[in-house]
């Protein structure tokens, strides 16, 4: 899925002649020159992605109030972001010390990149290959693979005590197979619905956890088929359950993002 702008930059600085810190325990560092998508979750905290898939929160000591389609750049020494003195995020007019970097889980990156979108208005991150911006402008919603999944490429999905689990084409999500799927109440009778479907709450195809989206369960009636509004069987056979045809209730998807533990082995997670 090709995520929207405003458009947000990478700028390195030119290396200085001090050199960070070594006393104490080593920092977190983030090599800006690797990111590929960078984006201002609120005014004191940013969020980037690097090439490699770690995930990191920018933290800033003041509030940096941003600007709509203004370049957000990285001021650090030889280009290494690690919260220390002497770096900065300049975004419009405002230049902004930073003053910490965390490694986070793929939830709360999924939450930063949410708030990201909502802060600018419902775009979604820009995505960067170095200093080159890869996104087009668009209008309407978009959402990035690191919080979204696109409904026409599942494939799969089951359920656990933690919510669902939906297999997607990598090659159309960002190189992610897997993705959980968060409901914020549970759903007692999903694994007995005969065919599920995800819909939006802005009418696209793609799942964010936004305000709207939901799983539908619903009844089949003598045939279930896979459709491009993402629908799927629970099995070869339509299970015996409460349903009838045009029954149907939903769910609330309060957050998406990739499963953690892919392992690049083709094997379901567990």
């Amino acid at each position: 899925m090709r995520p929207m702008s405003p458009f947000i930059g990478l700028l390195l600085a030119m290396p200085a002649a001090a050199a960070p810190s070594q006393a104490g325990s080593m920092p977190v560092c983030l090599d800006a020159r690797q990111v590929v998508e960078l984006q201002q979750a609120s005014p004191r905290q940013l969020a980037a992605l690097d090439r490699s898939g770690q995930r990191f929160r920018i933290d800033l000591g003041d509030a940096c109030p941003g600007s709509a389609g203004a370049r957000a750049q990285l001021l650090a020494r030889g280009g290494r972001v690690c919260g220390t003195e002497g770096e900065a995020v300049r975004i419009g007019a405002a230049t902004c010390p930073i003053v910490g970097v965390a490694l986070v889980g793929a939830r709360d990156y999924a939450t930063l990149a949410r708030a990201a979108a909502t802060l600018a208005n419902g775009t979604a991150p820009t995505t960067l290959d170095t200093v080159e911006v890869r996104g087009e402008r668009r209008r309407g919603f978009g959402g990035s693979s690191s919080y979204c999944f696109d409904t026409r490429y599942l494939r799969s999905w089951s359920e656990d005590g933690k919510g669902m689990l939906v297999e997607v084409a990598p090659k159309r999500s960002g190189g992610h197979r897997y993705y959980r799927v968060e409901l914020p109440q549970s759903c007692p009778d999903l694994d007995s619905a005969p065919a599920i479907s995800f819909r939006s709450g802005v009418g696209i195809s793609l799942i964010c956890g936004n305000p709207g989206d939901r799983v539908v369960a619903e009844g089949a009636g003598d045939v279930v088929s896979f459709d491009a509004a993402g629908r799927f069987p629970i099995s070869d056979d339509v299970r015996a359950s409460r349903f009838r045809p045009g029954m149907r209730f939903q769910c609330t998807v309060s957050a998406v993002y990739p499963h953690e533990s892919e392992d690049g082995n083709g094997q379901a997670p567990r």
